[in-house]
């Protein structure tokens, strides 16, 4: 009994192909993913024929790597024209169809031609063209299945194997559809930034996954681009809630000149569906307030600026993505006080988050005496006023960018200069409701 028992499983096991599937994804920015499976194929001697379906729509097929104990293929064609009304009647063009009307009409004949709005018969009996409207058209007969009649996007394979047997099968390929960003949600208390991030992975692939290892990769990768058919997050996840020792978490790693975030746990991804994880757990970040002003723009930034270090509560890679920022009210009710996005941000690095303009700051920049000094030189003088209406001191970086081929010859104000910026910070201090002007020279040779 136990005999026979086995026998009707491994039966049972020979004939459900591909066997023993397994898939890992790793996750690019700028819609790239490379996708990896394991599977297991029965195949005879010598070369034969093998649709493998179980692939995403966005595939790219020149990038496939198929290996598997000696198996060669011969040949490989990506079947990406699916079953469709349109696609279907131009397969039968020059063939015999019957035509049902709405008035219970039959039609047979050749399939001439179909545009989606008629279709065109050359009627078997009187070999004359009927052109009926598609619209009145209640069903079509086809003579048989086409050959090439695929419901979903197809490698069809020539395949060679050395000897009948089961192949373990390893394979890989790009594709698009999925992507994924992050996002930093911060609790702001003029000191310090409770931050928890959040990554968020839209899968558009075509294809759902099912207990997948997944691997993300931030950093931008070199592609030759072609063109393919083409984040409501989580928002606030403020409180400082322990982490159950069955939620998934990232591990992070440098990669090449990259870095790899790999998810301790299995994921499942529907098709067309977002999904957020946890990327680190809650952050105490030591930061300031910095209200800035670039000279000639419309008024004076509120920036939250970090050292992304250790000591300062953080020390992480930070892929990129939104910051937004909370702040508690006297009520002690979180509310949005702005968003910022940032790029790849290695450690070690300054990050400023701009929230938006300072409300009772004021700053506004005129060009006075401007004049040409000889045929490759000329000079103007730059003034700038800022107020502060607030309640409080405050102090306000007034930055001004240079061009290649200018430098300041006068200024009223000390300032610092960046040389790798290339650009000039003076800093004011000013009282409740003080204002204040000043002006430098910049002079300007080519």
């Amino acid at each position: 009994m136990k005999l026979r028992l086995l026998l009707v499983v491994t039966l049972l096991l020979s004939c459900s192909l591909p066997l023993l599937a397994e898939d890992w994804i790793t996750i690019y920015n700028d819609d790239l993913s490379l996708i990896r499976s394991s599977f297991v194929l029965e195949l005879n001697k010598g070369r034969q024929n093998y649709n493998y379906d179980d692939i995403t729509s966005r595939i790219s097929p020149a990038s496939v790597i198929v290996k598997g104990n000696g198996i060669r293929i011969a040949e490989q064609n990506y079947e990406y024209d699916l079953a469709g009304k349109d696609q279907i009647m131009a397969k039968y063009l020059d063939q015999e169809v019957v035509a049902i009307t709405k008035d219970q009409s039959r039609l047979q004949g050749i399939l001439k031609f179909f545009d989606g709005a008629n279709i065109g018969i050359i009627e078997n009996d009187t070999q004359r063209l009927l052109v009926i409207a598609d619209s009145e058209v209640q069903w079509i007969q086809f003579a048989s299945l086409p050959s090439n009649f695929y419901t979903k996007p197809t490698l069809a394979w020539s395949l060679i194997a050395p000897r009948e047997g089961k192949y373990p099968i390893t394979m890989s390929y790009l594709s698009g559809g999925f992507s994924w960003d992050v996002t930093y949600n911060a609790v702001w208390d003029e000191e310090k930034l409770a931050l928890n991030s959040w990554v968020t992975i839209n899968n558009r692939s075509g294809k759902a996954f099912e207990n997948v290892n997944l691997k993300l990769i931030a950093g931008d990768i070199n592609q030759i681009r072609k063109s393919y058919a083409k984040y409501q997050g989580r928002d606030l996840a403020m409180e400082d809630a322990a982490v159950s020792s069955g939620a998934p978490a990232f591990e992070e790693k440098a990669f090449h000149d990259f870095h790899m975030y790999t998810l301790d746990q299995k994921v499942s991804f529907a098709n067309n569906q977002t999904k957020q994880l946890e990327l680190y757990p809650t952050q105490h970040v030591t930061a300031r307030s910095v209200y800035e002003y670039q000279t000639f723009s419309g008024g004076v930034n509120s920036i939250i600026r970090f050292v992304n270090t250790e000591d300062q509560g953080l020390g992480k890679p930070l892929p990129k993505g939104v910051f937004k920022i909370y702040k508690a009210d006297a009520d002690n009710n979180l509310e949005f006080i702005g968003e910022d996005s940032i790029a790849h941000t290695s450690r070690n690095e300054e990050v400023d988050i701009n929230t938006g303009k300072a409300f009772d700051l004021v700053a506004n920049t005129m060009v006075r005496n401007q004049k040409t000094i000889s045929q490759r030189s000329s000079q103007r003088e730059i003034h700038v006023h800022v107020k502060n209406n607030s309640t409080e001191e405050k102090i306000i970086y007034i930055v001004h960018q240079l061009s290649s081929n200018a430098k300041i010859t006068y200024s009223e104000l000390r300032y610092a200069y960046d040389e790798l910026k290339n650009n000039v910070t003076y800093t004011v201090e000013l009282d409740p409701d003080e204002e204040y002007n000043f002006f430098f020279r910049e002079l300007s040779e080519w």
